[in-house]
């Protein structure tokens, strides 16, 4: 362990002293590259330091999974991108990104962050590759983090279309439509293999599939009221399962299970139907389908705005309607206030995911016809090793992801021990002047485990994180940010930890 820390503590030492040759080489050699305009490259290192078992919580989570539950670990990353707003004035628009990292006391040393190109015409928008999607409906540097598909794992690489807001014909904007859809694949196969423990269930060239529609109703220009619902569901489907034991067709035996991966596995996604090898003679539909119903009213002040906003999941067909009740979600609030030097947009949350339709699971037989469709199981599935990526969830990080399961007693285990959770969030930002920017987060669990197995008894558990982000004047380009984490609690643990990025962003082509 001593030798781990020492080698990891260099690695970030190293990469800290090379940054400022690495960007004053750039910056020369970007006069040179005329035909690269536009593009932005961005040059970062940073070192995370903490005394507990893991990192503090808001060192590590909702950041794309570019961090480390290790209480030590850094990176150097390097990043060249082209927005397409850049081309905002034209109906044709263009924008490409490629990020690499070099990770000490991370799931791998070379990582490729983002790799995408993108092209729009009007409203359409085509993504090809690795690109980090911002959360929709909440605040990404306040928020505890979407319950579905939100910022904090590693970005799954997809071919996405994107049809932005257009208006219903004949509403003229007071009725407004967003859809998208993906289909993808999940780059950790090889990961859980070696990470997950012998004779433990990992997958294998895991298809990925993504859907959603928004309506908006209002128009801000004329009433500064604006009310948004949306449903977006995601879809886990296609490639290997390894050691799946099931009671229903092999009595727990570990058995391999190649799944269906042609063309009509991809439609079996896209409309939510087919089955599962062990679903026995109950049918279900073929993968891990899950989703969210997402609602927000926003007021548009030309001073003060502030929304609330609401997030329903569901992990399978007995919450998609209210038969057993709305008990669990996310609801939230922000306020964003007039440019002033104290604050600039506070976040209140309160999460609840204790219910899952409730604690008895129960298909129907010939004698007993009633089904009850109970203990959801969120992120959890019989053939993938559940909703995340890389060990950590693709939702919301307050329910504890697999790369903290030492906690619980489970080594090596992807599996999520802990999903029914109760949790306020509370976070505030400020700008006291243009060259100084402050966050502050602090989030207070309970927690229950699962419904199989709970936890022995309801553990607390406190994240609290503070952050400085100083960007000097007379040094253009350049940021640095100090950050602080203290988590405490019985669920995974004390840990006090600090993080140190330094950061130089040049812009290509002037």
């Amino acid at each position: 362990m001593k030798h781990s820390i020492r080698y990891t503590l260099r690695c970030t030492a190293l990469l800290l002293c090379l940054l400022p040759a690495a960007a004053l080489a750039a910056e020369r050699d970007s006069t040179r590259r005329h035909w690269l305009a536009e593009t932005t490259l961005t040059i970062e290192a940073s070192a995370t330091a903490a005394s507990g078992d893991y990192a503090p919580l808001w060192l590590t989570a909702n950041r794309y999974g570019l961090s480390s539950t290790d209480p030590y670990s850094g990176y150097g990353r390097i990043a060249a991108t082209r927005d397409i707003s850049h081309d905002a004035a034209r109906d044709w628009r263009f924008g490409y990104g490629l990020d690499v990292a070099v990770a000490a006391g991370h799931e791998r040393v070379g990582i490729i962050q983002q790799a995408y190109v993108e092209a729009a015409w009007k409203c359409l928008k085509l993504t090809v590759g690795a690109k980090q999607q911002p959360m929709e409906t909440k605040n990404a540097e306040l928020s505890s983090g979407a319950l579905s598909a939100g910022i904090n794992a590693r970005p799954v690489p997809q071919v996405r279309l994107d049809i932005d807001w257009f208006s219903f014909p004949g509403t003229k904007g007071w009725w407004q439509w967003k859809i998208n859809g993906s289909y993808g694949l999940m780059t950790d196969g090889r990961w859980q293999e070696s990470w997950a423990a012998e004779g433990t269930r990992y997958a294998k060239n895991t298809r990925y599939h993504e859907k959603a529609l928004y309506w908006q109703f209002g128009r801000k220009d004329i009433f500064p009221l604006t009310y948004e619902i949306g449903l977006r569901m995601m879809a886990q489907f296609g490639g290997a399962s390894y050691n799946v034991q099931s009671i229903r067709v092999n009595n727990y035996q570990k058995t391999t299970y190649q799944h269906e991966n042609g063309l009509r596995a991809y439609w079996d996604a896209l409309l939510c139907r087919g089955s599962d090898a062990t679903d026995g003679s109950n049918p279900n539909v073929s993968g891990n389908h899950l989703g969210s119903y997402v609602m927000q009213l926003k007021y548009h002040g030309e001073k003060w705005q502030a929304r609330a906003y609401w997030e329903r999941f569901f992990e399978d067909h007995s919450m998609l309607t209210v038969q057993y009740g709305i008990r669990d979600m996310l609801i939230g609030a922000e306020v964003t206030a007039p440019q002033n030097p104290f604050i600039s947009s506070a976040v209140l949350e309160f999460l609840n995911t204790t219910h899952q339709s409730g604690a008895v699971y129960h298909d129907a037989t010939h004698s007993i016809p009633d089904a009850y469709a109970g203990r959801d199981n969120y992120y959890n599935h019989l053939h993938y090793a559940g909703w995340q990526h890389y060990g950590q969830t693709l939702g919301n990080p307050l329910l504890t992801s697999p790369l903290y399961n030492e906690a619980f007693g489970y080594s090596h285990v992807l599996h999520f021990y802990n999903n029914r959770v109760k949790a306020w969030h509370v976070a505030i930002a400020g700008d006291p002047t243009p060259e100084w920017h402050w966050r502050l987060l602090a989030s207070f669990s309970r927690n229950w485990g699962c419904y199989v197995p709970p936890l022995p008894e309801m553990k607390r558990q406190a994240y609290t994180f503070a952050e400085v982000t100083y960007k000097p004047a007379w040094a253009p380009g350049w940021q640095g940010v100090v950050g602080v984490g203290y988590d405490h609690g019985g669920l995974i643990g004390n840990s006090v930890g600090g993080q140190l990025t330094i950061r130089k962003q040049l812009q290509l082509g002037k």
